[in-house]
């Protein structure tokens, strides 16, 4: 009665694992073109969020690369694009983002800078107290000690200057 019902399994198996007739590629992404259609809502890509596909943000790629290449746009006449009254035009949504992107960078980058300064008079002061061969407890080692301490606080709070500059940076995409 157990082998019977082995047999009955396997057969039951082979019959359900035989191949179905599918669908064709061109049939499944037609099915799939409709199936989006009839879905309400956005459909997200890499260029909503700002990707490329090697996954740096916002590089710009293609005719957007040629745009901010830094190179001032050609213009009719050799002058600057101006308005009626001769004010220069207003910068589009996409300059001013790049504007703030470049003050952004430059902070961060001002943070690093101080960060690493910070460092190196630690370092320096650190080496100094190390040095056992002077006086251990003379004025000169307890003002040693103190400024230690007070880079130890502006390191502390250039690093979370930093972390403050990078938390901005991901909520507006330029990290």
């Amino acid at each position: 009665m157990r082998t019977l019902s082995l047999a009955t399994l396997a057969a039951a198996f082979v019959v359900t694992s035989l191949p179905a007739a599918g669908q064709s590629l061109a049939e499944a992404a037609a099915k799939e073109k409709e199936r989006r259609k009839a879905v309400k809502g956005k459909t997200y890509t890499e260029a909503d969020f700002g990707r490329t596909s090697s996954g740096n943000y916002n590089a710009p790629t293609g005719a957007a690369a040629a745009g901010q290449s830094g190179a001032p746009p050609a213009a009719s006449g050799g002058a600057a694009p101006a308005s009626a009254a001769g004010a220069p035009a207003e910068k589009t949504a996409d300059e001013v983002r790049a504007d703030q992107e470049k003050a952004w960078r430059q902070r961060v980058q001002q943070a690093q800078g101080e960060i690493t300064k910070t460092q190196g008079q630690i370092d320096t002061i650190q080496r100094a107290l190390n040095d056992l061969s002077g006086n251990l407890y003379g004025a000169s080692r307890t003002q040693q000690v103190a400024q230690l301490e007070q880079a130890q606080k502006q390191l502390a709070t250039s690093k979370q200057q930093l972390n403050d500059l990078e938390e901005e940076g991901r909520r507006n995409g330029w990290r």
